[in-house]
């Protein structure tokens, strides 16, 4: 248990803020008033913003605080010394009202405050609420949260309100995150239910870590790794579900499936748009027959941007991310369980038990590959892919030097697969978006396109498969008795 004091945040529109102090967990509560102001600093070669690091100086010399634009420490700041010198970028005025509530002998604090950061002549404005207790209250703090979540216009920030304000203003550009950059571990002695709890926490953490370049639309990267981070999600469930209660699990089975449509409509076009038009158009002579879906594909893209921003600033997305901590919370006290012998089984021996499914899995309908049709190599590309999770879920468990041989070699065959499938998904794209026969020239260009990349990957998909059969499973030891 971490010896720092338990801290959330949530997202809310400044207007919003009166609202939240009517909310039935607030009123009647005393409140005190109070407001700071602070200054955003960094060098003058960014060294903070590089880092990945706010920084923020006090009104009092010497006072600082260090916020990070993922919302989690991926690097270590700047070391503050005699030769660092910072310039101020950006003026923060914070005005918040702070009530304290007792829960579960706990004494917590819920500030509703309004930001304001001026750099210049320009102005960004956001609220937040703020919610903190001693040591190990964190559950109790997603339990509030969630109360909070289902009575205001809230959302989840992920980083702090604070850095979604710096990047509106354009003195932060947040970077996508993949899973392999953000710190995680298993313990060797630890039980499934620990390993469970960990994962899906690993997870979200990636999840928040790619919220702001997607709301930014900064790079297209982030969109795909906020998609990596759901599947992984949804992955881990599959993986543990032989001892999650149904009834705590299904509903955010469900409510990934409603995030995943705006989601993965975007990533969709973001990948047409990079990988198969813009080949094209530097290969094809007629450029002018792809002008106009090219068009049409960034009209498409634009609304499904706007669709994406939206449910991602939901309080329906706020109660899922929260649905997911409080699920992690209750792993770990027992209450999410069905079986809970299964639960306290080593992490190793469940992780080799669970490998070796979806390991058979794969090579059950893969030694077939040969004379599978298309639709069946597409569910081949699913096992392959929730087996690769899964590896890369128990990797700190075994060796590393097994576990990479064994990940690498899975991986080349899922990249042939999933070029398959970009393929269909690239087909039905165009047959959705040119409907009619007057762009015959753009059509036929793209389905040879599609065709080619096909027999290409299809010809690669022998070898790879050979090559991950021949890889020995790195768990095998750990299924001896």
């Amino acid at each position: 248990m971490s010896d720092q004091p338990a801290l959330l945040r949530l997202g809310l529109a400044a207007g919003s803020l009166a609202q939240a102090r009517r909310a039935p967990l607030l009123q009647g509560l005393p409140a005190r008033r109070h407001q700071t102001g602070m200054m955003l600093c960094d060098t003058d070669n960014r060294r903070f913003a590089a880092a990945g690091w706010l920084c923020l100086a006090g009104s009092h010399g010497g006072e600082h605080d260090l916020l990070p634009v993922a919302g989690l420490a991926l690097a270590d700041p700047p070391a503050f010394d005699a030769h660092l010198a910072l310039e101020g970028l950006a003026a923060l005025r914070r005005t918040a009202q702070a009530s304290s509530l007792e829960r579960d002998g706990h004494q917590i604090t819920i500030e509703t405050a309004k930001l304001t950061l001026r750099c210049d002549d320009r102005n960004a404005e956001a609220g937040e609420i703020l919610l903190q207790g001693p040591p190990g209250t964190l559950p109790i703090l997603h339990r509030l949260a969630a109360e909070l979540d289902a009575d205001l216009p809230a959302y989840w920030s992920g980083p702090a309100p604070l850095v979604h304000l710096a990047a509106t203003l354009g003195l932060i550009e947040p970077q996508p995150q993949r899973a392999g950059t953000i710190p995680f571990e298993l313990t060797d002695d630890g039980d499934a239910a620990s390993a469970c709890a960990a994962i899906l926490r690993h997870c979200l953490l990636q999840f928040d870590a790619n919220l702001l370049p997607v709301l930014r639309d900064f790079d297209a990267e982030g969109v795909h790794q906020m998609r990596v981070a759901l599947r992984r999600l949804r992955s881990a469930l599959g993986l543990f579900a032989p001892m999650l209660r149904e009834a705590v699990m299904m509903p955010l089975v469900e409510e990934l499936r409603w995030l995943n449509g705006p989601l993965g409509r975007k990533r969709d076009l973001d990948v047409f748009l990079a990988e198969t038009l813009a080949p094209l158009h530097r290969e094809l002579d007629d450029v002018k027959a792809l002008q106009h879906l090219r068009i049409i594909l960034e009209d498409h893209r634009a609304a499904a941007q706007v669709a994406l921003v939206s449910a991602l600033q939901s309080p329906r997305l706020a109660a899922l991310r929260l649905g997911f901590a409080r699920l992690a919370d209750r792993v770990m006290d027992g209450s999410a369980l069905a079986d809970a012998d299964l639960a306290a089984q080593p992490a190793e021996r469940f992780a080799a038990q669970m490998l070796r499914k979806r390991r058979k899995k794969v090579k059950a309908l893969g030694v077939q590959h040969a004379e599978l049709p298309i639709e069946s190599l597409h569910e081949l590309r699913i096992r392959a892919k929730k087996l690769r999770y899964a590896a890369e879920f128990f990797r700190p468990l075994f060796s590393r030097k097994d576990t990479r041989r064994f990940i690498a070699a899975l991986s080349r065959l899922q990249d042939c697969l999933g070029a398959l499938n970009d393929a269909d998904v690239g087909g039905r794209l165009v047959r959705d978006l040119l409907p009619d026969a007057g762009h015959g020239t753009a059509t036929a260009a793209i389905t040879a396109w599609f065709a080619g990349r096909q027999q290409l990957q299809l010809a690669q998909l022998g070898d790879a498969w050979d090559d991950f059969a021949a890889i020995r499973p790195f768990w095998k030891d750990a299924l001896k008795d």
